[in-house]
């Protein structure tokens, strides 16, 4: 069962890459939408992956009522597995089969922008109501093509019961006070694992912000960067840290849930929504409580704390009823209530400056933290930009670990990278 849908899977995907290489040649250009309150609002579809799941169909509905309600209109609902979602979106779209307004995952977003498909929503949006790192999330060369619907991050997060166990008196600012902090907990004895960073391949998205924190571009213009001198000096501390068993080979994210809810961690990276798999698996809830979001530390002082934008945005198709979706994707996305709602229900935090300003969300610690701590500052993975970003990812993840494991220095396992990169990038 799993191999036929492994291999259903890889031959789908095989298809839509195949399709996104040849979008700029066969697809169209984006166009702006209509200026809010322009044409009459008329009935219209929506497609989320959302819509299809048992724990949002009854919000998702709530929040479409809250805008068609007492317009006259009425919304279609659509939707595809979240496995097969990206496919069938981008297959659809690129017939023109799609029309509405859709939810799109933001690393997927600048494939589906090479159709050609989508409406500019730049007239849709105001630094005054979103913030900065969210709109980001939704530009593509310049263009506003998704409006932030939910915005998070990847970061890092501290046991500040374990610290204190160890002596560590401050949160660790600076990539030296963060090793000497591990090496203190490690001092403890026992079977800690100080940083249960995420070695296994399928998480290597986790080495990017620390690629960023020594300096590496990444990509550089169409120029994939992976082996600079940012990045080596990066793999290469990460590699110390494994030859002093601060970290361990083969954890994965559900690997280092558990070591931290067991207590066995001091530090780990996980999204802003983690306090309710730590509340479920913890065991001393003392746990939970002294869990703190942290910046992950810097090189040096003055530097910006790096972390990992994850998050969803609402698109419009530029044919058909441009102009209601572009309204919808906008009530849906600003509107206090509804995002507010949203917040209170599944976690998601708000992109929007009054809603996190709003006590709803201000008032709780543990969201307020992370956002100034790790969302505030966080960026997309830059190999988003390439239609082949999952298979440039396999490949980064195999050179990393052949840097891990000795089989290869940090500079001939990136610069081997970068070659096989490029390579998919051109």
């Amino acid at each position: 069962m799993r191999t036929r849908t492994a291999k259903r899977s890889i031959s789908a995907v095989a298809a839509v890459l195949s399709l996104t290489v040849t979008a700029c040649a066969a697809g169209g250009s984006d166009t702006a939408a209509p200026k809010p309150g322009g044409d009459k609002l008329t009935d219209f579809t929506f497609t989320s992956w959302n819509y299809g799941e048992e724990a949002q169909k009854e919000l998702i509905t709530a929040e479409v009522a809250g805008f068609t309600s007492g317009k006259g209109i009425s919304a279609k609902f659509s939707s595809y597995p979240f496995a097969e979602y990206r496919n069938q979106l981008l297959l659809r779209s690129r017939s023109k089969e799609m029309d509405g307004a859709a939810q799109v995952d933001i690393a997927d977003l600048k494939s589906l922008a090479r159709l050609g498909v989508l409406a500019d929503l730049g007239g849709y949006t105001s630094k005054d109501t979103y913030t900065e790192a969210a709109l980001k999330n939704g530009q593509v060369d310049g263009k506003q093509l998704g409006l932030p619907w939910y915005t998070g991050s990847i970061g890092l997060v501290a046991n500040d019961g374990l610290l204190k166990k160890a002596g560590v008196a401050a949160q660790p600012k600076t990539v030296s006070e963060f090793e000497a902090a591990l090496v203190k907990v490690k001092a403890l004895g026992g079977d800690y694992v100080p940083y249960a960073m995420t070695t296994k391949p399928e998480t290597v998205k986790d080495f990017i912000p620390w690629l960023r924190t020594f300096g590496s571009k990444i990509v550089d213009g169409d120029k994939i960067a992976v082996n600079d001198k940012g990045a080596v000096e990066a793999l290469t501390w990460i590699k110390g840290l494994l030859d002093q068993k601060l970290i361990s080979l083969n954890t994965g994210r559900p690997e280092a849930r558990t070591l931290y809810s067991q207590g066995r961690a001091a530090f780990f990276d996980d999204a802003n929504q983690v306090r309710g798999t730590l509340a479920k698996q913890a065991v001393d809830k003392s746990i939970v409580e002294g869990t703190l979001p942290i910046p992950r530390p810097v090189v040096k002082e003055g530097d910006v704390p790096q972390s990992l934008a994850w998050g969803g945005v609402i698109v419009v198709f530029n044919h058909g009823p441009v102009q209601t979706s572009a309204e919808f994707a906008g009530f849906m996305t600003s509107d206090k209530d509804t995002v507010l709602r949203r917040y209170s229900k599944i976690g998601s935090a708000p992109a929007t400056k009054t809603a996190l300003a709003d006590p709803a969300f201000a008032g709780d610690a543990f969201a307020s933290t992370w956002q100034q701590a790790s969302t505030v500052n966080a960026q997309p993975n830059p190999l988003w930009a390439f239609s082949k970003y999952g298979q440039m990812e396999s490949v980064l993840a195999t050179q990393i670990q052949a840097a891990l494991i000795g089989n290869k220095s940090p500079q001939q396992a990136l610069d081997a990278a970068a070659a096989e990169m490029q390579a998919l990038a051109d």
